[in-house]
């Protein structure tokens, strides 16, 4: 849906597939670097745009549905008709659609305190005549400049965006990047500001904060009493005490998973035979999330092992849950779940992770047990499971929510897996 205003900016819808009651699961099928940025809970505001020559941002908003946000536009783009023309938009978050923000648009935000942006952001380039030149003053690592939101139309920023959509290659490059690079940052991400000397030059100065030691996380915590499972460190950027952004690099698809705003609870374990879930939340910081855990690995050093954990939202860290781990939730009304999973396990000629699951009732004892052969699956995997996911949702036509699989005796003593669908009109 266009904004009015400026040309390009644009709410776009994400699909949602129905998860039960009040609860849906929003797929994002990449294999590109995404962006989680957290804004902390006391009252936030840029107070200034942000402009970007080179990348393109793509916005959804996951938080309170009675949140009145603010974004404030202005196209500083030469070429556009609209060009100069300043815009405010009212919203509230939704996991159902997602902000365009083109490249050359400077934007900035209020209100987004409790709320956390997912950046599926696409990257442009330069011409390749500029690349090597001093004409290129474009870096994805410093692609920011900001300015007052009181500056005068007069001296409102011009300028070219960068006209080429990076390949598929150039993610790949940026991702391995940020691995090497944002694990060792002892600073918080740079704003800019130009000042003038007593010759009437014009120099932008690049203003950095040392990280805190509150900003300077554990890169691993196990949970005792199962086997592999713990909270892992994003990769994190600070913008500040308590905003920022965590890169999600690994390369699987990305699914959010809206549990709505009414009791969640459940009344069976979910198993995954081949995919290890990586998995964070966000929601308001003084919810306490319940998660229940039973070890079904044959060869697992804590097998038939189960306890029950109590953690806290955080967009910091995910819970890291292998294959073959049973795992339950409650409480996580309000809690957007992120899952960007790893495939563990299995055939590699198989793509079908939705249904690589199996619900067990939380009070049947003894729990299954399976044999779990772990392995590495190869990039091209992944790529061809992202081809494949768009293919689907493009064409999807259906109103079945996710399955529930269970295991039944077959008639012959073998133990079998049974998908079982609910009609979403069926459900309402």
């Amino acid at each position: 849906m266009e904004i009015q205003g400026i040309e390009g900016l644009c709410w776009e819808p994400t699909t949602s597939i129905e998860n039960g009651v009040d609860s849906t699961v929003v797929p994002f099928p990449t294999t590109d670097l995404v962006h989680l940025v957290y804004h902390g809970e006391e009252p936030f505001s840029h107070g200034r745009y942000g402009l970007h020559r080179g990348l393109e941002d793509h916005l959804t908003f996951l938080g309170p549905s009675t949140t009145q946000a603010q974004g404030f536009f202005v196209d500083c783009r030469r070429d556009s008709p609209t060009l100069h023309r300043r815009i405010t938009l009212d919203f509230t978050p939704s996991s159902r659609r997602t902000l365009k923000i083109p490249c050359g648009v400077a934007h900035g935000f209020k209100c987004l305190e409790g709320v956390y942006t997912l950046n599926a952001f696409r990257a442009y380039l330069p011409p390749p005549e500029h690349l090597l030149t001093e004409r290129n003053p474009w870096a994805t690592g410093a692609d920011i400049y900001n300015f007052s939101y009181d500056t005068p139309n007069a001296d409102l920023p011009i300028v070219d965006p960068n006209p080429y959509p990076a390949s598929p290659v150039f993610y790949e490059v940026l991702s391995e990047m940020q691995k090497a690079t944002l694990g060792t940052i002892e600073y918080e991400y740079p704003h800019t500001e130009e000042v003038v000397d007593p010759d009437g030059n014009v120099a932008t100065l690049m203003i950095k904060k040392r990280l805190s030691v509150g900003q300077q996380l554990l890169d691993w915590e196990p949970i005792e009493g199962i086997d592999g499972v713990g909270w892992r460190k994003h990769l994190l950027v600070w913008a500040g005490p308590a905003a920022g952004y965590a890169a999600f690099t690994d390369v699987a698809p990305i699914q959010v998973i809206d549990h709505g705003e009414n009791s969640y609870s459940t009344d069976a374990y979910g198993i995954h035979l081949e995919w290890e879930d990586r998995l964070t939340f966000v929601g308001p910081s003084d919810r306490t999330v319940r998660i229940k855990l039973l070890d079904c690995r044959s060869q697992s050093s804590t097998q038939g092992q189960e306890l029950c954990y109590e953690f806290k939202p955080s967009p910091l860290r995910m819970l890291v849950i292998p294959p073959g781990v049973a795992h339950a939730f409650e409480s996580l009304e309000r809690v957007f779940t992120i899952n960007r999973p790893c495939r563990r396990a299995g055939d590699p000629e198989s793509f079908e992770p939705g249904n690589d699951v199996i619900d067990w009732p939380l009070g049947k004892r003894p729990g299954p047990l399976f044999d779990i052969e772990t392995r590495e699956f190869p990039f091209s995997y992944y790529q061809q499971l992202v081809q494949l996911q768009k293919d689907y949702l493009a064409l999807r036509k259906d109103n079945l929510s996710t399955p529930a699989v269970l295991l039944v005796d077959d008639g012959s003593g073998r133990q079998v897996r049974v998908a079982i669908r609910q009609n979403v009109r069926d459900a309402s």
